[in-house]
């Protein structure tokens, strides 16, 4: 008996996403699909509330699995389909991996710690709720030939666009019958002068009026479901797209981030000019163009003496556009350039612009920013010229159409080989035939601004990730914390000369508590990021817990690390968003501390948050709680910031705790309260020293009050 899968809309659990995320990452592992166990685990809770084809569909493409929901029936467990996983109604995840026999199934109990069972599946078929197949989405690498082959798809963009082409089908028919029924005013002219009018027969005017109004009627109702249609799946793609390249702006390796946030940014607004590119009219216009031969044909049966002029209309019309495309190639390219340079400078002077007002530098930013609009302008300009040229020049021709069909087929009616309707009905024609080439000049006008948007979207996705599905990252659920370093070299960026970071050799043992110190510029900051992971290594070797480095996940490496850098930051929004941005599943969970434990830091903190949001409200915590934050940072020190910030890290406690440059008073606190006033001020950070145990503890600091510890020093010249 077959069994549809149930209702796709059903929303998955925090714990259900859980067991899934670890079913897609055994059944990635059983087809040799590089994934990160860890970062689809970390992802898995942002998509509850989400329904389960989309969490799903997510979650295995993060993996590099594609996700299907087949029927449940005894054929779909044959060997040929297997492995699948299959989600009783207890709400236990099994992976079917082997069938042994006619009815003995090997499963895999996902919640058991990964144990194996043989089980009857004439038993576990009534227990089945819903089936999912995962299957590769791309060929599985092999090194052999890798090193041959790319691992950019340049067409990567026609793949997110065309992924539904299926509902494109009715478009087309749509397309196909608003073209037939617009051919109903024709032959309406074309009898009404050639047989109503010599007849004076009003009954057959009236009929063929109302055969009119109802191909009218259809139509406009077939174009509106069209365009409705296109918009849906305009958005789609759109959806598709951004997703793909935010997501793999958002994921990219730190040596590779763009220098410049101004041509980030602006290699990221590239997506504006593509979502112009993909609306209805466009795909309208293309969708129309092979509709033009349909009217060759038909306008050569009507008056075939007069069937040329169209055909030779549209080629005056698309050649200028064509011979133009090198000239706007260049102008375009150069737009693109201009416009990076230009949000380069607003991006900086809105980041610096305490600093250019302390500086009084204010004329010499309003200069560069005019200089650039300038420049920029005279380029639109001269790009504008050109396009508008190229469609005022297509509409010409679509008016010189009608004109020239009259001009060459007067004579004929008058010599009596062509009657006044099929004169009347070829230059309506072969207006109709024009009017997509018409749109298709506003569309060559525009393509080479579109192949230089797309050309800056293709540097972003070139530019390697964190986790490439062709890397063989190791996962480890628990890390140490021994850091050995052996004549290992950082750098920031790939195409650094300086070295900014040499280690001759490092060794840090799990629990011990490490006091780096030296002067600015010293190397402090850079030796904690590069221990965290973020600066890429050039040369030497770097370990942790044994293991390499560059070779541990990267979700599983800041899982288990606490980082508070010199650059920490506070994002838009409230206190309570900031402190689970990458813990949603403590956002319910989240609790004020006793008011015994808020500290005074964060008292003060609060205070501001009250007095910057609303000065004659009532209750200080509470509001601070929820106000947003972007009202509150400017009336706040650095210093009541930073502990917001490593309560950040600390949402999830860490095995090892990194700060850069902590305030003095976190640094000189006794014995038994160290950071327990300034890192349990919510019931969720209840930290003493008796808490930190053995987790592995490294300050960076210029200072040296670290007397009441018995740290081990490290000084950096």
């Amino acid at each position: 008996m077959t069994r549809a899968a149930p209702d796709v809309e059903e929303v998955l659990s925090e714990r259900a996403l859980s067991q899934w995320a670890q079913a897609i990452s055994h059944v990635a592992g059983h087809y040799r699909v590089a994934c990160s166990p860890g970062s689809i685990q970390a992802n898995a809770p942002w998509f509850r509330g989400k329904s389960r084809t989309t969490a799903l569909t997510q979650l295995a493409r993060q993996a590099g699995l594609s996700f299907h929901a087949p029927d449940i029936d005894k054929t779909a467990f044959s060997q040929w389909r297997l492995p699948l996983v299959v989600e009783l109604r207890d709400g236990q995840l099994l992976v079917i991996e082997h069938v042994n026999g006619e009815d003995a199934v090997d499963v895999f109990v996902i919640e058991e710690e990964g144990q194996r069972n043989r089980l009857t599946l004439s038993e576990l078929l009534p227990e089945i709720l819903f089936v999912a197949a995962l299957r590769p989405l791309s060929a599985l690498k092999d090194s052999r030939v890798d090193r041959y082959i790319s691992r950019f798809k340049p067409d990567w963009m026609r793949e997110l666009v065309l992924q539904d082409i299926r509902p494109y089908l009715p478009v087309m028919v749509a397309a196909f019958l608003i073209n037939v029924l617009s051919l109903a005013g024709i032959v309406f002219s074309m009898q009404v002068y050639d047989r109503v009018i010599p007849a004076q027969s009003y009954p057959t005017l009236y009929v063929l009026s109302f055969g009119v109004l109802v191909a009218v009627l259809f139509g406009f109702l077939l174009r509106e479901a069209r365009t409705h249609i296109m918009d849906v799946l305009g958005k789609r793609a759109d959806m598709r797209i951004s997703d793909r390249v935010f997501g793999h702006a958002l994921r990219l390796r730190n040596s590779a981030i763009p220098r410049s946030t101004g041509s980030f940014i602006s290699q990221l607004r590239e997506l504006e000019q593509i979502r112009e590119m993909i609306t209805s009219s466009t795909l309208a216009t293309i969708v129309d163009l092979p509709f033009f031969f349909l009217f060759m044909i038909v306008l050569a049966i009507i008056a075939p003496p007069l069937a040329w002029i169209a055909p030779v209309a549209a080629l005056l019309m698309i050649l200028p556009g064509v011979a133009l495309q090198k000239k706007l190639a260049v102008l375009a390219n150069q737009a693109a350039h201009e416009a990076t340079l230009r949000n380069a400078v607003l991006v900086e002077s809105v980041q610096g612009l305490e600093d250019i007002k302390l500086m009084q530098a204010e004329n010499r930013f309003l200069q560069q920013w005019n200089s650039y609009i300038r420049i920029t302008g005279e380029s639109g300009l001269r790009t504008r010229k050109l396009t508008q040229g190229l469609i005022s020049w297509g509409m010409s021709v679509q008016s010189l159409v009608y004109a020239a069909v009259i001009m060459f087929g007067a004579p004929m009616v008058i010599e009596g080989s062509m009657t006044t309707g099929a004169v009347v009905a070829a230059s309506m024609l072969g207006s109709r035939m024009i009017a997509p080439m018409a749109n298709l000049c506003g569309v060559l006008a525009r393509w080479q601004q579109v192949k230089a948007a797309k050309m800056g979207l293709d540097n972003i996705m070139q530019l390697p990730t964190e986790t490439q599905h062709d890397d063989s990252l190791i996962h480890r659920d628990i890390l140490h914390g021994h850091y050995l370093f052996e004549n290992a070299q950082f750098r920031y960026h790939n195409d650094d000369q300086r070295i900014p970071l040499r280690l001759v050799r490092l060794e840090i043992m799990p629990g011990e508590r490490i006091a780096i110190l030296g002067r600015n510029g010293a190397g402090k900051s850079t030796l904690l990021q590069a221990m965290a992971g973020g600066l890429e290594m050039i040369q030497g070797d770097a370990r942790l817990d044994n293991l390499s480095l560059s070779h541990i996940d990267m979700a599983d490496l800041r899982r288990n690390i606490g980082f508070l850098s010199q650059n920490a930051r506070l994002f838009f929004g409230t206190l309570r968003e900031n402190l689970t941005l990458g813990a949603p599943h403590l956002r319910e969970n989240l609790t004020l501390g006793a008011p015994a434990r808020r500290t005074p830091t964060m008292n003060r903190f609060l205070t501001r948050s009250k007095s910057a949001a609303a000065p004659s409200s009532s209750g200080g915590w509470q509001k601070g709680w929820i106000i947003p934050l972007w009202r509150v940072v400017t009336a706040c020190p650095a210093g009541s910031v930073s502990p917001c910030c490593w309560r950040e890290c600390c949402c999830a406690p860490p095995i090892l705790c990194y700060l850069t440059n902590p305030a003095p008073r976190w640094t000189s606190i006794r014995n038994e309260s160290l950071f327990s006033g300034y890192i349990s001020g919510l019931a969720i950070v209840p930290w003493s020293s008796r808490r930190i145990g053995n987790r592995t503890l490294v300050v960076a600091s210029r200072r040296t009050g670290y007397q009441y510890w018995s740290w081990l020093s490290v000084s950096l010249s």
